[in-house]
């Protein structure tokens, strides 16, 4: 954290200790069947409606910007110091096994906004379970990023972009994501 302007601590790390009450797994499932868009509705912070999202860019990264595949791209903004991003690490990969299908394929991409690389590189030396994935070279431009997709006030990490096969954004989460919240994702899979 050290270095990071105080505007983009705020972006950052105000919301990472701390997440939104989850509802009842029962409650979520079963709003997801009375109606699908208002269960998606409710965990996206941004959803365009299908096909009218902004295209998928990416802010400047140590490295060569990954390949997407031609299914759903699932983009992690992450940080070696943010508990919640680190806790839901097991819960993603297991949704993208359990959620990808040879049709509907689902890559995740985990960006780090850890702003010393030699932080990424010696947490990842002594936790085998961090997720490989560039690093975003200066997280001050991550709110300027995320706004240009839609989402207008700054936020806290984790946040989640969701997007389609056509390369368009069709949802951003800010904050952790739990079981619950799975039939919701199903449901925004199944959407687009």
């Amino acid at each position: 954290m050290r270095g990071i302007p105080l505007a983009t601590l705020g972006l950052l790390a105000v919301g990472c200790p701390s997440q939104e009450p989850v509802a009842p797994m029962r409650g979520r499932v079963e709003a997801v069947a009375a109606d699908p868009r208002a269960a998606i509705g409710s965990f996206c912070e941004v959803l365009p409606p299908a096909g009218d999202g902004p295209a998928l860019s990416l802010p400047p990264l140590d490295g060569p910007a990954p390949a997407l595949g031609p299914g759903w791209t699932w983009v992690s903004l992450w940080a070696t110091w943010c508990g919640p991003c680190i806790e839901e690490l097991p819960l993603l990969r297991s949704w993208q096994a359990g959620l990808s299908t040879s049709a509907r394929p689902i890559d995740l991409l985990f960006l780090s906004v850890d702003a010393d690389p030699a932080v990424l590189a010696q947490a990842r030396a002594a936790r085998a379970d961090l997720p490989p994935g560039p690093r975003v070279i200066d997280p001050t431009g991550v709110e300027s990023w995320l706004a240009s997709m839609g989402l207008g006030a700054p936020a806290s990490i984790p946040i989640h972009v969701l997007v389609a096969p056509d390369g368009k954004v069709r949802c951003i989460r800010v904050g952790a994501v739990s079981a619950p919240d799975r039939p919701a994702v199903a449901a925004l899979l199944a959407s687009g």
